[in-house]
């Protein structure tokens, strides 16, 4: 529970599919300022407004409730890898995972997978991405035209599973019952979607959007919708290792009405916990204020997260950072003016004992190597005295290895190609060629080697005058498709479609004459295929 007198004042922006709803979060409780839809005119220029005059400026916290959120589990060898290696491996398979989701993240669980003999020990995380759309970017435009500070954008589901982990705990107390490893908090929001948050040992396992009826006049009605939707994630269970035995709290937010419906209809092997969002924040220690509707659980997930000081999954992405990143900035140069003095005073003192510790490496480094050379030098001789030449050797292997390194796979690129061609293409000839690597040199006198194909095959086919063109230039554009896909580390390109007249009969005609002279000649198309790169 955090202190009133600590709990941050933030502007808190709900994103949804519908529209964007703009909560202000302080320690007097929760406030729905306004619900702006997407298409609604001069949409960033008043939600900017909002938040800089209503608001007050407040630091924006941006949480997404849209439907299109993305996660997945990752193992993270453990063995082997130190901190800086970890971060990268993180990030080289996030990138991997979603490649093609602007904004992205991963955090870690504290599950982890021990040592067997089939693989080694790993770390779990959980990946999460967000499609960059249109609702987020008006979000962050709005941010930005509103000059406030963005504190995070962040998943609701993310930010939720301690909440959920927090309400199982004091539920189950009050029933004084052992505690149960997977819990599932339901509610409806704003919208008309229910949001469903499932975590295992309070960590979060599984979320779910889906649409029920807007109202809950037919308590009966509402209720079989809200349950169908929990059979339907119960459904997911077992593919995330559940059984019955580890215990499931299952937390409701509803009215009064449905919540006896619910009842009814809930099997009791659940520990079944049905309660108004007013009461879940008096349990929760926190102050929502008066809600018109008990039944909506979207102002639970803003007054939760509005409140944190430290977020679980700062989601990454350049949007945000254009925002959060020079206003960071500016409070940072005050900071590091600050500590300047200090640092320097500090590096002057220091600098004496590392200038020492770096001559001392230095000599024991230089005390190695003249002990490898030494030691170099005798297996040499050693080889030389049983008549072993090692110098042929390695001049030999240096040699085959230039060889290697020259040669050209003409047979597999005939294979290859022949293979694309199929039983009803043929071509005119294929030349291959050596490149020769390119040399540049830089501004500043240096001289480094661009990459280039190791090699080049030209590929040239000819069509008859009377051919369809566009029937020839499809065909073509096909066949650098099947040779791109049988020669996948290759560059395959159409340099000459059938549309670019070349005359096979060596003869001479000006631009614009074939028309007048009623000349036809046959098509050239040509294709290009580039080997790998060489550095």
């Amino acid at each position: 529970m955090t202190l009133p007198f600590l709990t941050p004042n933030r502007t808190v922006l709900l994103v949804s599919d519908e529209f964007l709803s703009i909560f202000m979060v302080n320690s007097g409780g929760v406030k729905l300022i306004e619900s702006m839809p997407w298409e609604a005119e001069n949409f960033e220029k008043n939600v900017a407004s909002i938040i800089a005059k209503d608001c007050g400026k407040k630091s924006v916290l941006i949480l997404n409730d849209m439907v299109e959120q993305h996660y997945r589990k990752e193992r993270v060898v453990r063995t082997g890898v130190g901190m800086v290696d970890k971060s990268a491996m993180v990030k080289r398979k996030l990138n991997v995972a979603f490649p093609n989701y602007p904004v992205r993240a991963a955090f870690p669980l504290k599950e982890k997978l021990p040592k067997t003999d089939m693989q080694p020990a790993a770390y779990i995380y959980i990946f999460a991405a967000v499609a960059g759309n249109d609702q987020i970017t008006k979000t962050m435009e709005s941010t930005k035209k509103s000059m406030a500070s963005v504190a995070a954008f962040c998943l609701l589901p993310v930010e939720s599973s301690d909440m959920v982990k927090a309400l199982s705990l004091k539920l189950g107390t009050k029933k004084g019952r052992k505690k149960n490893i997977w819990s599932v908090f339901i509610g409806q929001h704003r919208n008309g979607s229910l949001r469903q948050v499932l975590t295992k040992n309070g960590e979060l396992a599984l979320t779910r959007m889906s649409p029920v009826r807007d109202k809950d006049d037919d308590p009966q009605a509402w209720a079989h919708d809200l349950y169908q939707e929990f059979q339907s994630t119960i459904s997911y269970l077992s593919r995330f290792g559940y059984d019955p035995s580890d215990g499931l709290d299952v937390i409701v937010i509803a009215n009064p009405a449905p919540a006896e419906a619910l009842r009814n209809i809930f099997d009791e092997k659940y520990d079944l916990h049905i309660l108004g969002a007013s009461e879940a924040a008096r349990t929760l220690g926190i102050n929502i204020g008066r809600q018109d509707d008990d039944r909506y659980a979207d102002v639970l997930h803003v007054a939760w997260a509005g409140r944190k000081g430290r977020f679980i999954l700062p989601m990454k992405a350049t949007q945000v950072d254009e925002v959060s990143k020079p206003r960071q900035a500016a409070m940072l140069v005050g900071l590091a003016m600050l500590g300047g003095t200090a640092f320097l005073g500090y590096q002057a003192a220091s600098s004496a004992s590392d200038m020492a510790s770096l001559m001392s490496e230095l000599s024991d480094a230089k005390r190695t190597k003249s002990q490898l050379d030494a030691q170099y030098q005798r297996e040499i001789q050693r080889l030389d005295e049983v008549g072993f030449d090692a110098k042929l050797v390695q001049g030999a292997l240096a040699v085959h290895k230039e060889f290697e390194d020259d040669r050209i796979p003409v047979l597999n690129i005939y294979q290859k190609v022949g293979l694309a061609l199929g039983k009803d293409l043929r071509i005119d000839s294929i030349e291959v060629e050596k490149v020769k690597p390119t040399v540049i040199q830089s501004a500043w006198g240096a001289v480094k080697n661009e990459p280039q194909p190791t090699y080049e095959a030209r590929l040239k086919m000819t069509y008859p005058a009377t051919a369809d063109v566009d029937k020839g230039n499809q065909e073509v554009a096909d066949l650098r498709g099947r040779i791109q896909s049988v020669l996948p580390d290759h560059k395959v390109e159409v340099t000459k479609f059938l549309k670019d007249y070349e005359y096979t009969e060596g003869l001479v005609v000006e631009a614009g004459d074939l028309d007048k002279q009623n000349l036809q000649q046959d098509f050239v198309a040509e294709i290009l295929i580039k080997g790998p790169a060489q550095e």
